[in-house]
């Protein structure tokens, strides 16, 4: 038992040190910039960028100094939505195709989307065509810089991929590490900024009504994400005091907090494939109508946000709990649910159930970081808190998962043996 504590103990620590250099190849990308950039005219672009600067924070990007990962894992989560939706289309019948070659199939779909990111943002700023590998021309200058941020991107993949083998958190690690090193910037700023503008009686009790808020929803986020759904399984090999303990554990939320990072990422791609095409077409006015209206500070904005998440708040549960594959367990091991048949009734039961908690998991996440934003339409200020308030839910539920990750590893075969000692 004891030897076995040291081994977890080791095995933990090992994978630590593991992500702790993954994390500082991390930082030291952030730090490289991308030269030929004008970094005042990007800060002024991405000001009114609400949800652009959100999305950036929680996917591990870096814009505001436009750095080797400026792109973050955005493109990759784009394509790993993509990737499913096109497995969901039976015609093509892609889930017969190689791990490896899905693989390939994702980063090709992540190269193009990181293309048309990258064009969208650069289309917006001025650059110096000095930097061009290919000619001294504008366009040189952008695909050198396309390219570089692209293979930041690939590169993000690569390492986020190696910490999901070698260390603790995969990806999310990376992006957990991204926001806690943006947040004491944001607040700072905002701190500043309304000691600059005269502190009052009013500002000082905002800045406390946001305090009490964000320790309410953190704790709030806690209780949702550990709260469960406990359905009874009786293991008809198991005849001890364990028999009446054994329980099929089912979230509230059992998407957790990913339907956040990737509707938001989503929801971004029109946006950054209407600023890409608006740079071609400067006076066309579909684009531009296009790009006005779909800013989340617009009611087709906010509402194509909400309809996406509450779509992922159901289609990542069932990623998360297949019920299928427990049913199939469960009739394998000759264990069943009371006053429900094995096989397809259990899967039917079981579907049911993680719908119906699903249902709420996406209520709560529409009412808590989805429909707040329709008060941004009135106030824009509102729009940054709503936002906020989706973070706050993505890094709670990312640190609770890194934790439940660093417990399983400490109770790795952490039993006692069961004929002998």
């Amino acid at each position: 038992m004891k030897g076995e504590n040291i081994n977890n103990i080791h095995l933990v620590l090992k994978k630590m040190l593991w992500t702790s250099l993954i994390v500082f190849i991390f930082l030291i990308g952030r730090n490289i910039l991308i030269p030929g950039v004008d970094a005042k005219q990007l800060a002024r672009f991405l000001n009114n960028q609400y949800l652009l600067q959100i999305v950036n924070g929680t996917t591990g990007g870096d814009l505001s100094r436009m750095s080797l990962f400026a792109l973050g894992l955005g493109p990759w989560m784009s394509a790993t939505i993509l990737w499913r939706v096109l497995t969901l289309i039976k015609k093509f019948d892609l889930k017969k195709i190689p791990i490896e070659r899905t693989f390939l199939f994702k980063i090709a779909i992540a190269i193009i989307i990181g293309f048309i990111q990258s064009i969208a943002i650069i289309s917006n700023i001025d650059i110096n065509p000095k930097i061009s590998i290919f000619a001294q021309t504008q366009f040189g200058a952008m695909a050198t810089i396309s390219l570089i941020m692209v293979s930041g991107a690939v590169f993000l993949v690569w390492l986020s991929n190696m910490n999901e083998i070698l260390g603790i958190g995969g990806p999310t690690v990376l992006i957990l590490a991204s926001m806690i090193i943006n947040w004491p910037t944001n607040v700072s700023l905002y701190i500043l900024e309304n000691v600059r503008s005269g502190l009052d009686i009013n500002s000082v009790i905002l800045m406390l009504v946001i305090m009490i808020s964000i320790v309410f929803l953190v704790l709030l986020t806690v209780v949702v994400q550990r709260a469960q759904r406990q359905i009874p399984i009786r293991r008809i090999l198991v005849n001890n005091n364990f028999y009446q303990q054994s329980y099929l554990p089912i979230q509230i939320n059992p998407a957790g907090g990913m339907p956040l990072m990737y509707s938001m990422t989503l929801l971004v791609l029109p946006q950054y494939i209407l600023q890409a095409v608006h740079y071609w077409l400067p006076n066309n006015v579909l684009v531009e109508n296009g790009l006005d209206n779909i800013a989340i500070t617009k009611p087709l904005g906010v509402t194509a946000y909400i309809i996406i998440l509450f779509a992922l708040s159901i289609g990542f549960a069932f990623i998360n709990i297949n019920p299928d594959q427990i049913a199939e367990d469960l009739q394998q091991n000759s264990d069943y649910i009371d006053n429900v048949e094995p096989g397809d009734a259990t899967r039917e039961y079981i579907t049911e159930i993680v719908f119906r908690l699903s249902f709420v998991g996406a209520l709560y996440m529409s009412l808590i970081a989805g429909f707040p934003l329709y008060f941004g339409i009135i106030d824009k200020q509102y729009t940054q808190y709503a936002l906020t308030a989706g973070s706050i839910i993505i890094l709670v539920n990312l640190v609770i998962n890194i934790i439940d990750q660093m417990k399983a590893l400490l109770t790795k075969n952490n039993y006692s043996a069961l004929f002998f000692e």
